[in-house]
């Protein structure tokens, strides 16, 4: 799927999926309590259920594309398996899990290592789940009065809206580039492709500064005086939800804290 298709899916279905009039402080607030509890918990439990409970909200309630989904959760959590077995295999400590014997070395798996790479998958996996429910049922303008409110420096806040903004559309530009490299046999071999990767780098770099000084001059048309001015409509947090995302965060506690690794308990 091109990257200009993928920003325009996931700003449709923000606009569209069936939390979209939720609250976006509450999903704010949902989203972060638990991307923090997943990251900082001890119990591999933890970080399985958040992946597991946004995955539901997703699917079932807020009515997400399940290909579209599991495609967006294809190539981090394939790079993060990738790293994971490389930790399993080169890292840790104390008492081996399975030594295996060469004529020059030998080489030993630690249960350790193979503990710390489930436990970085499994938080990898669950913070992937938090990030993506923000981001498919949350528009971006949404989260933009919300951070207002919050009175996070306002340059920040609209530095992070115009790079969101930005970043499907230099990479729909590259894969453009790329496009028209090959079909002018600009990536025959490796030598040939590296210095096309350079010009693409260079070129892409001269758009960026084109596009940002249009993009500087349409806002300035339009009145711009420093501030990115919305629409302040959004609905407003409800009690009931407030009070059952405390209570789910605190379950999600008692579960780190009460439940050992559940990988110690097996070794």
């Amino acid at each position: 799927m091109p990257f200009g298709q993928i920003g325009a899916r996931v700003d449709r279905y923000a606009y569209t999926n069936n939390l979209a009039n939720t609250s976006a402080a509450t999903k704010l607030l949902f989203a972060l309590s638990v991307l923090v509890i997943c990251v900082a918990a001890q119990s591999q439990i933890v970080p399985f259920f958040v992946f597991f409970m946004n995955t539901t909200l997703l699917l079932v309630y807020a009515k997400i594309s399940a290909k579209f989904y599991w495609k967006m959760l294809l190539y981090p959590l394939a790079t993060a398996l990738l790293s994971c077995v490389l930790i399993a295999l080169f890292f840790g400590y104390g008492e081996p899990l399975t030594e295996i014997s060469t004529p020059w070395f030998t080489w030993t798996i630690f249960k350790s290592g193979v503990a710390m790479a489930v436990s970085t998958f499994l938080r990898v996996a669950g913070g992937l789940s938090c990030l993506y429910f923000l981001v498919l049922t949350t528009p971006v303008t949404d989260m933009l009065i919300t951070l207002r409110r919050l009175h996070v420096p306002l340059i920040l806040v609209e530095m992070s809206l115009l790079i969101y903004r930005y970043i499907f559309v230099l990479l729909e530009i590259a894969s453009q580039m790329n496009t028209a490299q090959d079909m002018r046999l600009g990536n025959t071999n490796w030598i040939i492709k590296i210095k096309s990767t350079a010009l693409l780098a260079g070129n892409l770099f001269i758009r960026t500064l084109e596009q940002g000084e249009r993009t500087f001059t349409a806002m300035s048309a339009r009145g711009y005086d420093g501030e990115i001015r919305t629409l302040d409509d959004l609905p407003h947090p409800r009690f009931e939800l407030i009070i059952g995302i405390l209570f789910f965060d605190v379950l999600l506690i008692l579960v780190s804290v009460l439940l050992p690794s559940q990988w110690s308990l097996l070794t």
